[in-house]
């Protein structure tokens, strides 16, 4: 086992277990702040690609399998947006001490949210074996899951912002 499979194993369960929580529990909404996560994640992602991935060792399966993962986190992040509740708040929660991060509302997508976490890492790992078995060495750079979850929580927090403007419209 490489220390990059293994720093890519370590990541995981973090991860899990960081949003698995995160899932399960009420949590304030702010659309603003709920953006900064994911563009963290896609820029250390493209600048873990950039040192680790030479764009001539690049292969047409290297870019079908990261194109599959990124529209399957892309789904399932949309689908989390979806199927997530959301509840008012008693009085606005200012989160951090910006005062442009207020929320008016809370969320949770409970244990349905946890398990379309569990898939898409599965996918994630299922494709990074296969992809690694059939010669791709794109689909084992740490870069790609950061992607691949950054791709995930822009979804959700589309899908998220496009339902709290239904419901701000709805409220008026």
């Amino acid at each position: 086992m490489s220390v990059q499979t293994l720093g890519n194993a370590v990541l995981i369960v973090l991860v899990i277990g960081w949003i698995g929580y995160r899932q399960m529990t009420w949590r304030p909404v702010s659309i603003a702040k709920m953006w900064r996560f994911p563009a963290i994640a896609a820029v250390v992602g493209v600048v873990l690609l950039v040192q680790q991935v030479k764009p001539s060792s690049l292969t047409p399966l290297d870019l079908v399998v990261v194109v599959a993962e990124l529209v399957i986190s892309l789904a399932v992040g949309a689908w989390m947006g979806a199927i997530a509740h959301f509840r008012p708040l008693a009085a606005p929660v200012q989160l951090g001490k910006d005062a442009r991060y207020v929320a008016v509302y809370e969320s949770r997508t409970g244990v349905l949210g946890l398990v379309l976490w569990v898939v898409v890492l599965a996918v994630r790992v299922l494709m990074d074996v296969s992809a690694g078995m059939a010669g791709s060495h794109l689909a084992e750079a740490t870069g790609i899951i950061l992607l691949v979850l950054a791709a995930n929580r822009v979804a959700r927090t589309a899908v998220f912002a496009a339902r709290l403007d239904r419901h701000a419209t709805l409220a008026a």
